[in-house]
C-alpha cells in the first residue's frame, strides 16, 4: 500500500526534526493519556505531524508507544471534531505504512478515512475545518490503481462528503479532486461510481466556471452512459450532474447533448423510474432554455409528447418542471418546430 502522507503538510528537514520530536515522545504519550482534552488535542496534533514527516516516518515507534487505541477512542468524540480529525489523520498515516501497520489500525477498531468522512459530513463548518487542514491531498493519495476495493469505496465516499453541503466549500480547495474523479468514473464498482457521481454533482452545482471545470475533466461521456445504468443509485447522481451542466451556457449544454444525451433522457422520461422524472424534466427545461438548435433537437428527439403526457398524469412537482420545459420551448421555438413535433408518423 502506498503512503498516505500529504507533501504539503510534511515536516521538512526530516532527520533533525524527527529526532527532536522523538525526544519529546514520553511527554506526548503522557498528554495523550491525560484527562485534559486540550492536552490530548495538542499531543495528538504533534503525533500527526510526526507521522507526516517525509521519507521514513517513525510509524513503528508510534505504534510501540501504545497510543493507537487512544486515537481510536478519539474518533468517537463527536463533541470535539478537532480531535476526531487529528486522530483520524494520524491513523491514516499509520495505515500508510506496511501491511502490519494497517493491521494494527484495523485491529484497534479504526477505519480512519471513514472517520474523516464522518467529520466532514457532519456539517459545512466541520467540512471546511477538515479541508482547511489540507486533508484532501492524503485522501487523494488513496485513490490509486493499487488500492483495494474496500479502500476505494471508503475514499470515494469520504471525497463526496468533502464536496457536499451548503454553503459549498471553496471550489479551489476541492478542484484537485477532479482528476481522481475522472479516473474512477471508469470503475466497474457500483458503490464507487455512485459516490463519484455524487461528488461530481456537488462540484457542478454553481457557476459556469465550476461547470466548465467539470466538463474539461472529460466526464460527460460516462455521465450520459450512466443514465442507462441498471442501478438507480448510479442514475440519480449522474442525472443530477448532467442537469447541473445543462444550467450552464449554450456551449456547455451542447457538449453534453453531443454525447447522445437526448435519447437517454427520453428513455428516462418514459420508463417507470418515478424518482428520476422530476430531474429529467428539470434538465430538459434547461435545454429548451437554450438556443433554437437545442430546442429543435429536443423536438426531433420526440420528447415533447411524453412531457405533455406528464402534464396530464404526473404529480404536481413533476408537472411543474414539465411545464417549464414546454414553456421554454414554445417561447424560444418556432411554429415549424411544433408542426414537426405533432406530425403523425
Amino acid at each position: 500500500m502506498e503512503a498516505k502522507r500529504s507533501p504539503s503538510s510534511a515536516i521538512r528537514g526530516a532527520g533533525t526534526g524527527v529526532e527532536k520530536m522523538l525526544e519529546s515522545l514520553p511527554s506526548m504519550i503522557a498528554e495523550v493519556w491525560s484527562d485534559e482534552i486540550e492536552l490530548q488535542l495538542e499531543a495528538t496534533t504533534q503525533f500527526r505531524k510526526l507521522l507526516s514527516t517525509e521519507g521514513s516516518p517513525p510509524i513503528e515507534e508510534v505504534i510501540q508507544s501504545g497510543v493507537v487505541p487512544k486515537f481510536v477512542e478519539y474518533l468517537k468524540r463527536e463533541d470535539y471534531p478537532q480531535i476526531q480529525f487529528e486522530a483520524a489523520w494520524a491513523l491514516t498515516n499509520i495505515a500508510g505504512g506496511t501491511s502490519d501497520h494497517v493491521r494494527v489500525v484495523i485491529e484497534s477498531g479504526a477505519v480512519p478515512i471513514f472517520a474523516l468522512g464522518n467529520v466532514a459530513g457532519e456539517s459545512p463548518k466541520y467540512r471546511d475545518f477538515v479541508l482547511g487542514q489540507e486533508a484532501l491531498i492524503p485522501l487523494l493519495q488513496q485513490l490509486n490503481e493499487h488500492a483495494r476495493l474496500s479502500m476505494l469505496r471508503i475514499a470515494t465516499w469520504t471525497l463526496s462528503n468533502f464536496c457536499r453541503g451548503k454553503p459549498q466549500p471553496p471550489f479551489e480547495q476541492i478542484r484537485p479532486a477532479l482528476p481522481a474523479l475522472q479516473r474512477f468514473i471508469h470503475s466497474p464498482d457500483e458503490k464507487v461510481l455512485t459516490d463519484v457521481c455524487w461528488a461530481l454533482s456537488y462540484l457542478s452545482d454553481g457557476t459556469n466556471d465550476k461547470i466548465q471545470a467539470v466538463v474539461e475533466a472529460n466526464v460527460c461521456p460516462r455521465l450520459v452512459e450512466f443514465l442507462m445504468h441498471p442501478s438507480p443509485s448510479v442514475v440519480i447522481p449522474a442525472l443530477r450532474t448532467v442537469g447541473n451542466i445543462c444550467t450552464g451556457n449554450d456551449m456547455q449544454t451542447q457538449i453534453i447533448i453531443n454525447h447522445q444525451l437526448l435519447p437517454c433522457l427520453l428513455n428516462l422520461l418514459t420508463n417507470n423510474h418515478k424518482e428520476s422524472k422530476k430531474d429529467v424534466c428539470w434538465t430538459i427545461s434547461n435545454i429548451t432554455a437554450g438556443n433554437k438548435d437545442q430546442i429543435q433537437a429536443v423536438v426531433a428527439a420526440e420528447i415533447i409528447g411524453p412531457l405533455i403526457h406528464l402534464l396530464q398524469t404526473a404529480e404536481f412537482d413533476i408537472k411543474k418542471d414539465a411545464a417549464w420545459a414546454i414553456s421554454n420551448a414554445t417561447t424560444g421555438g418556432t411554429c415549424n418546430y411544433w408542426k414537426s413535433s405533432s406530425t403523425p408518423k
